[in-house]
């Protein structure tokens, strides 16, 4: 009976110094574009592949990092991407590039289909960044497009495309929706660039 007793003590105790660890909040960044269209015919009876972003390290993870003064760099405990940032920005490209119709077929990077192009998509900044005081933030993306000829390998088109947007909320969520309003002034960007090669 008395190692009944010690045995129901220690079950006891053992519950009451459990501590329960926060669920991590995921983000995802859904963009409201209202894609522009052409009637330009010169891109049309070409096929188009949309090739997977490169970027670094930490925009091909799920960490939502922050950078804090010049030279300091972190990642939030408690939040996360629902999915990948480089992922993302490829999905919204090549959503974008297939509603303006400018082609005849648009790919996914993992398409065995034979194309006439492809756009590579280079991210060189997705990221919420503070002062030192961590008193003010903004959101940046830069990215650069270029648009190659498959079957020479010539360089068609480049452009670089920069954003930055005031943080209202100095937190996560104030990161997500600057990061989110700064890709939509990319995206928009990007919609009237595509315009202006296929024309």
């Amino acid at each position: 009976m008395k190692s009944i007793y010690i045995s129901l003590l220690i079950i006891l105790l053992g519950g009451c110094v459990t501590t329960k660890v926060p669920a991590k909040s995921e983000y995802r960044i859904n963009t409201a574009l209202e894609v522009q269209k052409s009637e330009s015919n010169s891109c049309k009876q070409k096929s188009l592949k949309v090739a997977q972003a490169f970027s670094s390290g930490t925009l091909m993870s799920k960490h939502m990092m922050y950078a804090l003064g010049d030279t300091k760099q972190y990642a939030y405990t408690e939040s996360i991407w629902a999915e990948n940032p480089n992922l993302v920005i490829t999905s919204h490209i090549l959503k974008l590039v297939r509603a303006t119709d400018l082609f005849q077929s648009v790919q996914i990077s993992k398409s065995r289909a034979s194309n006439d192009f492809i756009l590579e998509i280079n991210i060189e900044d997705f990221m919420q960044y503070f002062d030192e005081e961590s008193s003010h933030s903004h959101a940046n993306i830069s990215l650069t497009l270029t648009l190659i000829e498959i079957k020479s390998n010539r360089v068609i088109a480049t452009q670089s495309f920069d954003a930055k947007v005031d943080v209202q909320e100095l937190n996560a969520q104030g990161g997500v929706n600057g990061l989110k309003e700064a890709l939509n002034i990319i995206l928009k960007d990007v919609n009237n660039w595509i315009i202006g090669v296929c024309k």
